[in-house]
């Protein structure tokens, strides 16, 4: 720097620093000596000329000084000045104005140099200090570079669709082949892909290759249901490893109290009973109420039952009625879940005695349904004839559970005349049950199979002679068919003993048990 442009510098640095004195201070001068605002100011309200130059001159002299060293700024300002005006030369820093800055303001010229105003005046219309052109170019082609050459890693949700496969989707997702194959291989562990249905999820997240020539595989994570979870990643080696999360289930007991209006299984929604306890609640007190026709608006069933849960309250699955009250006009049913001392669980009344076959056979083999024709003379609806009609017939959709009405051995199970698929129950030497017009048989039924009441036997169809689904239900005595309200037989399958004692005991207690978890706040299936 010349000494011309120097002075012309240290003159502009200085009037400009001049320029941004406060009035204020001025004012205070003048009192403190006693001047008048005339002697400072023009009439324009400028400072006076010879104020400046006095300034200017003050401002050279300590300049001067600096420059010969006999005022020496501390060390740390005079280097970060040098390494700032070296690295930003076009921002316009130097040393000259830091150091001025220092003289007047008697602050650190680092701390000038980093001060919000001086860097603002250097900012670019995107609020960037601004940088040498040619240093700004480097940057933006290195980060160019930087992008084209190594994408970043994303995470990517995958859904599959009709058709698709998990190979297929995580090759088009940018997978190599190999890579894919190994992905299937490792969630295949515990899942397997002949269960991969359209909806399920596939949580992934990918990362630039090592060959950078595409994406591989960061992590994966798969929940084929809300119990459990498969989690993909890759070892410090790069295979990729799997491992499974299960949550934990617990068993809770859970009480309802329904109230009928309407038909039973929307009464028990409105109740918030689930449907498989309500099946089960129907299939239990069947041996004594024929929910067809005896059930009424205003009846009540209460049910304590077995829940599994989750932690977070999901219900994973419901278990088994342990204590059930049905309550049908005046009359009052009760039942309860009990293992005797040799280990056979089963359904008792309050006194002890076994509910199947205790009261005779059940009186509704069918989850569900209505009755749409009894037993006795009729006009055979394919026929057009007046015809005997020798059981009684369940309209039901098709694939309705049926149950064996008792316990007993299958006499027959196949194709029978215009019966079409049927089932043939004999419970004593006397007394048999047959079934007609299944859809198909239940599991395992055969001829010489033993059976339990209320064990499903096959399911509500329409084969053979039949107008549309529904079951046609026998009894036979001696091989001849009876009307089945009129069969009733009984066994002696009470506790007794330590066993009835023991009953006795747990019954009070289900009772109290189902107090306690029925809230008061429980939602009755009313007509609200």
């Amino acid at each position: 720097m010349t000494p011309s442009s120097s002075t012309s510098q240290l003159f502009a640095n200085s009037s400009a620093s001049m320029s941004s004195i406060s009035k204020d201070l001025l004012f205070k001068l003048s009192g403190m000596l006693h001047l008048k605002t005339r002697y400072l100011l023009t009439r324009d309200n400028r400072l006076r000329l010879r104020y400046i130059t006095s300034a200017v001159a003050g401002a050279a002299l300590i300049t001067g000084l600096y420059a010969g060293g006999a005022i020496q700024p501390p060390q740390q300002d005079i280097s970060a000045v040098q390494i700032i005006s070296g690295i930003e030369p076009a921002a316009g820093f130097s040393e000259t104005g830091p150091i001025l800055s220092y003289m007047m303001n008697r602050e650190s010229p680092a701390a000038h140099l980093f001060s919000e105003d001086v860097l603002n005046n250097h900012r670019d219309k995107e609020g960037q200090i601004r940088r040498d052109p040619s240093v700004r170019e480097s940057v933006q082609l290195t980060e160019r570079s930087a992008e084209s050459e190594s994408p970043a890693a994303e995470e990517r949700r995958i859904e599959i669709g009709k058709g698709d496969t998990l190979a297929g989707v995580l090759k088009n997702a940018g997978l190599e082949t190999t890579e894919a194959q190994q992905i299937v291989k490792q969630v295949s562990r515990y899942f397997s892909m002949k269960n991969l249905r359209p909806g399920h999820v596939f949580n992934v997240t990918l990362e630039p290759a090592d060959t950078n020539t595409g994406y591989q595989l960061a992590a994966l994570t798969f929940a084929p249901d809300p119990l459990k979870t498969i989690e993909l990643s890759r070892n410090d080696s790069g295979d990729i490893i799997s491992e499974v999360s299960e949550k934990e289930i617990k068993k809770h007991r859970e009480a309802r109290q329904m109230v009928i209006n309407g038909s039973v299984y929307s009464s028990a929604d409105r109740a918030d009973l689930p449907d498989r306890v309500t099946a089960n609640a129907i299939k239990l007190f069947s041996y004594a109420v024929d929910f067809q026709r005896d059930i009424k608006s205003g009846d009540k069933l209460d049910v304590l039952y077995d829940s599994y849960k989750t932690q977070d309250g999901y219900v994973a699955k419901t278990g088994e009625i342990v204590f059930a009250r049905l309550k049908v006009g005046n009359r009052e049913y009760a039942l309860y879940r009990y293992e005797s001392s040799g280990g056979k669980v089963d359904y008792y009344t309050a006194d002890g005695k076994r509910i199947r076959q205790s009261t005779g056979l059940m009186r509704t083999p069918v989850a569900y349904g209505r009755v749409s024709s009894g037993f006795g003379a009729r006009v055979h609806p394919v026929l057009g004839y007046t015809k005997m009609h020798k059981g009684v017939d369940f309209a039901s959709p098709t694939g309705t559970p049926i149950y064996a009405s008792g316990d007993g051995t299958i006499e027959r199970a196949g194709r029978f005349s215009s019966f079409g698929n049927y089932v043939r129950i004999r419970h004593s030497s006397k007394v048999s049950t047959a079934y007609a017009h299944m859809s198909r048989f239940g599991k395992g039924i055969r001829p010489g199979m033993k059976v339990k009441q209320g064990q499903i036997i096959g399911y509500v169809g329409t084969t053979g002679r039949s107008t549309g689904p529904h079951l046609h239900y026998e009894v036979l005595v001696n091989n001849v068919q009876v009307n089945p309200s009129s069969v009733k037989f009984s066994t002696d399958n009470s506790l007794k003993g330590n066993d009835l004692n023991q009953f006795k005991r747990s019954i009070k207690a289900l009772g109290e048990e189902y107090t306690q978890n029925l809230k008061p706040s429980v939602k009755l299936a009313s007509a609200e």
